[in-house]
């Protein structure tokens, strides 16, 4: 376990979201269940669920090069494709992938990656990080999320409420992590500096890199819920809350 050197002046606590505020296993096996029973009942829409893993697989891997290539031999479609923000580059490049229209990828990720899991996120829900997210908004140390996906109703199903969010699909971001571009804004939005903030995540090639490119203190949880309630545990000691 990577040790934490915290200032005394410790203002704030960046959260990333997925994986980390509640444990994705847990919700990857109830959407497999989900996913599984749809495609039963409609096995001719079966591409419109590979697209969502394709999509997913495309998001976590993002290679802006090589997607603007799959566009270079059509030049009204390369200028579209450049024109747009970075969500919409991402669902081009998968329609395309996939073979289906734009509005048929978009309406599956809607529907299984941002709606759907919302039924059952709660359920997923880390209760040791949910109590340490009140227990630091109770001392005054500001809880902010800094995502990759879209936070606000992930949140509201989750029954948390932060001190302000940052998502990649925002327009003012509009990149993802490993880029420090949400960790630098909320230091500028809320007058911070890198020795003030705590950046907690569940990937060091993520949440980790970012931190270290803005100069940030970072946990990296563990996979382990024992281990992860370790290192909490550990974190509280060193900020003497209880």
């Amino acid at each position: 376990m990577r040790p934490l050197s915290l200032s005394s002046s410790l203002k704030a606590v960046v959260w990333d979201l997925d994986g980390t505020l509640y444990y994705q296993r847990r919700l990857r096996l109830i959407m497999l269940r989900e996913l599984t029973a749809f495609c039963l009942r409609h096995p001719l829409r079966i591409r419109e669920v590979l697209a969502v893993r394709e999509f997913r697989r495309i998001r976590e891997s993002w290679d802006e090069g090589e997607a603007r290539a799959l566009f270079a031999s059509d030049p009204s479609e390369q200028s579209a494709f450049d024109a747009a923000d970075l969500s919409d580059r991402q669902y081009k490049y998968t329609a395309r992938r996939m073979k289906l229209s734009e509005a048929e990828v978009r309406a599956s990720v809607e529907t299984w990656i941002y709606k759907k899991p919302l039924e059952f996120l709660r359920s997923c829900r880390d209760e040791t990080a949910a109590q340490l997210f009140r227990q630091l908004k109770a001392e005054a140390i500001g809880c902010y999320i800094f995502s990759d996906y879209p936070v606000a109703e992930k949140l509201k199903a989750l029954d948390m409420e932060a001190d302000g969010y940052y998502s990649a699909t925002e327009e003012r971001l509009g990149v993802l992590k490993p880029d420090p571009k949400g960790l630098i804004l909320i230091m500028e939005d809320h007058k911070l500096e890198p020795g003030q903030l705590l950046m907690i995540g569940d990937r060091d090639s993520r949440d980790g890199e970012a931190a270290r490119r803005a100069g940030c203190e970072y946990l990296i949880l563990s996979s382990s819920k024992r281990k992860r309630r370790r290192q909490y545990e550990a974190l509280r000691d060193s900020l003497g809350i209880r």
